[in-house]
């Protein structure tokens, strides 16, 4: 029972580093749904139940269907990394960080494992899933701030429009009232000089 235990939780591990990973096309039914049991339902009281999933899981059909998804390349990623790139110079030293970080990890998950998972599974192949994860993880979080960033600037521009705008509209405001009072003098100057003042029928008025 025990060795049962192991072995399962090996599974699942190799489950959770793959869970998350783009799929190329919609997931076959019963993969999919093996898949959902074992991350969100697996239970150390029930092995027979997590047997059956298991077995669906880990068949040729399911395999096979997750490595075409590994092989397919989504267009948006690709669109966002070359958007990161353009704005974060340190993005691909985190992403060159990755392996360096994965390899305990799976070391130390494979130690645990039952000897069937080893003989089953490819320590290779946990290495390339935790680094797809991890890279997916911090192509997330670099969007997340970039987002972030936009928003803020948006904010921040909408603010000098309005400052802009204000000052605009206060230079018109002092420019009319300049006019019109030059205005107003000369309507006063044309008054009296019309009422026989002189000095204010000369040019300078």
């Amino acid at each position: 029972m025990l060795h049962g235990k192991i072995f399962f939780a090996a599974a699942l591990l190799l489950l959770l580093f793959l869970n998350g990973t783009a799929m190329a096309q919609q997931p076959d039914a019963d993969c999919e749904r093996a898949k959902q049991y074992l991350v969100t339902q697996y239970s150390r009281t029930n092995p027979e139940e997590n047997e059956k999933y298991y077995q669906i899981w880990s068949s040729p059909q399911c395999v096979q269907a997750r490595k075409s998804a590994e092989l397919y390349v989504d267009p948006q990623i690709e669109s966002n990394e070359r958007l990161i790139r353009s704005q974060v110079p340190d993005y691909d030293r985190e992403l060159a960080r990755i392996p360096a970080i994965c390899g305990p990890i799976v070391e130390k998950r494979w130690s645990e494992a039952s000897e069937k998972f080893r003989s089953e599974q490819k320590k290779s192949e946990l290495l390339t899933a935790c680094i797809r994860n991890r890279s997916q993880s911090l192509r997330i979080e670099y969007l997340h701030r970039l987002n972030q960033q936009s928003a803020e600037q948006f904010l921040e521009k909408q603010r000098q429009n309005r400052q802009q705008i204000a000052a605009a509209k206060q230079a018109h405001a002092e420019r009319q009232a300049a006019y019109e009072l030059k205005m107003q003098e000369w309507r006063d100057a044309v008054n009296r000089c019309k009422a026989g003042e002189i000095r204010y029928c000369s040019p300078g008025y």
